[in-house]
Parts: structure tokens; C-alpha cells; sequence
């Protein structure tokens, strides 16, 4: 299942000294390309103001989707929400037979 991963970065990782700040981006930078390697994460992008990420994360489930968000090193300095996508011709397949449905009515 594919989920979409939005984080921005809270205040109090602002307030960290410039060398934590620095440590936990190099470890987060290693925790990404692990999940890259790995194949579970597909795309990451910055916003546009570098305050940021989205991703696209190839998941099992739930539970793995909770613990890859604990497990990111900037967790506790970050708002992280992750979302199921629902594939294209899945979703056009499912509102189509419910438009069918609403017209025998």
C-alpha cells in the first residue's frame, strides 16, 4: 500500500544548536536512502520553502507506516502525518459503479 508522507519541521528544531540540527539532518539523510535502497521509499521531495518533505512510501500496513514514522530521526522535532493513497483506476472504478449505482435510483 502506498502512503503519503507529509512533515514540517516544528519551532523547537529551530531552537536546537546548529551542530544537532546538522546531526540529526545527516541522520535522517542515512535513515532516507536506507528506505531508498530498500524500495519502500519511491519519491521525496522538499517544499519549496526547505522547511519540509513529502514522500511516497511503498508500506504493508498501518503498523509499518507507525513504525517508520517513530523510527525517523527528527521525529520528536517535526509534525509527520502519513496518509493510504488509493491508486487511480481503483478509486475511478469504485466512483464509477457508485455514479451507476446513484442513477438506477
Amino acid at each position: 500500500m502506498k502512503f503519503l508522507v507529509t512533515s514540517r519541521n516544528k519551532d523547537s528544531y529551530y531552537a536546537l544548536a546548529p551542530e544537532k540540527r546538522a546531526q540529526l539532518l545527516m541522520e535522517a539523510y542515512a535513515f532516507l536512502e536506507k528506505y531508498r535502497k530498500a524500495g519502500k521509499l519511491k519519491e521525496v521531495f522538499y517544499t519549496s520553502d526547505m522547511k519540509g518533505m513529502v514522500s511516497i512510501w511503498e508500506i504493508g500496513s498501518s503498523e509499518e507506516s507507525a513504525r517508520l514514522v517513530i523510527e525517523t530521526p527528527t521525529f520528536a522535532f517535526q509534525d509527520i502525518e502519513a496518509q493510504p493513497l488509493i491508486e487511480f483506476d481503483v478509486a475511478k472504478e469504485v466512483v464509477t459503479d457508485y455514479v451507476k449505482k446513484m442513477a438506477k435510483k
